[in-house]
């Protein structure tokens, strides 16, 4: 299967190409990207055609170092619910394991790997997975780019990476390199990587949270077991939808095609059962979401924002809209009635 990555790797991308008097929505239709579906909280499409509309867009705008650039205008948000670990979790070295560990929910075409030395420098690890080095250039420097912006804006700018090493050839101007990261670029080396001092990696992030960071390590932890599990015949289709959907909720995977793929059913198949038990795949989501939120809002400290994150929603207003539909109220009036 083709690895895909969520929409929000492209948070930002239009402003950054209308200001460089670029047509965006071209660009994406040249590399195989609905325009349309960009701003949409369960939009994935393949990594390949993210690795071309960043080489699209490095042609056509004569521009180099676009990777760079539009590394630089994104922060933790692209990452989902994977965000949270990296937010919550107690320092650098773990923001780093963690989101390593369960990248893979962004998509599985990045690996991200900590290299640990003695008396040594550390690495922090970045490659492509089953893709062309040789045409994926802009695509490995916006992932470098990207981890090394995210991880000084968590450490509020005490990060400060040693040297960044790539393992193609530079085809940018040394400067953008240097506006970029700040420290030495080396190319033709054996890693795309961030090479750091070891002590950096026991910075403590002021986001941390012991509590979300174990619930979302923990929620994240049975997506992936279950990633592996086939449909389960014993069960009725409703009940295996219901299943799938409370576990993709926070990855962001959540759409009928992504469930009707998992149960081995084409989508039209997977609409008919569920009409014919008395449910349309609407009415589950909703149903999954009421019963996680109520669980999630019982946590005091899990912040409104990230509750939202949690049950698939991208931006806090649309989970609020949700929850006045559902229950008639905002989560705030809920949680004052439920107080007393």
């Amino acid at each position: 299967m083709t690895a895909r990555v969520r929409a929000s790797c492209l948070n930002n991308f239009v402003s950054l190409i209308e200001e460089l008097q670029g047509n965006a929505e071209d660009l994406c239709l040249k590399a195989g990207i609905d325009y349309s579906q960009l701003d949409q909280e369960d939009y994935f499409f393949p990594y390949q055609s993210f690795i071309d509309l960043l080489e699209l867009s490095a042609t056509s705008l004569n521009l180099p170092n676009i990777g760079l650039q539009l590394a630089m205008r994104q922060d933790h948000s692209i990452l989902g619910p994977v965000a949270f670990l990296a937010l919550s979790a107690h320092d650098v070295r773990s923001a780093l394991i963690s989101v390593g560990k369960f990248l893979y929910h962004f998509t599985p075409a990045i690996s991200l790997t900590l290299r640990e030395g003695k008396d040594q420098p550390s690495y922090a690890c970045l490659e492509l997975v089953n893709v062309n080095a040789n045409n994926s250039r802009q695509a490995v420097e916006h992932a470098v780019a990207c981890t090394l912006h995210i991880i000084h804006l968590l450490t509020e700018g005490k990060f400060k990476a040693r040297a960044v090493h790539f393992r193609h050839s530079n085809i940018a101007l040394e400067k953008y390199y240097q506006n970029t990261f700040n420290c030495p670029t080396e190319f033709n080396q054996k890693y795309d990587s961030i090479e750091l001092d070891t002590d950096f990696l026991d910075i403590e992030l002021s986001s941390h949270n012991p509590q979300l960071h174990g619930l979302v390590s923990s929620y994240l932890s049975m997506v992936e077991i279950d990633s592996n599990s086939t449909s389960k015949p014993n069960l009725s289709t409703s009940k295996q939808a219901r299943h799938l959907i409370q576990k993709l909720l926070p990855t962001g995977q959540l759409s009928r095609p992504v469930i009707a793929d998992n149960m081995k059913l084409h989508e039209r198949a997977l609409h008919r059962k569920l009409q014919s038990e008395g449910y349309t795949f609407e009415a589950l989501v909703d149903e999954v979401r009421i019963t996680e939120a109520k669980k999630l809002l019982a946590h005091d400290a899990i912040p409104m924002s990230q509750i939202a994150g949690l049950l698939g929603y991208n931006e806090q207003s649309s989970f609020n809209r949700a929850f006045k539909r559902w229950f008639n109220m905002t989560p705030k009036q809920y949680l004052l009635e439920k107080s007393h």
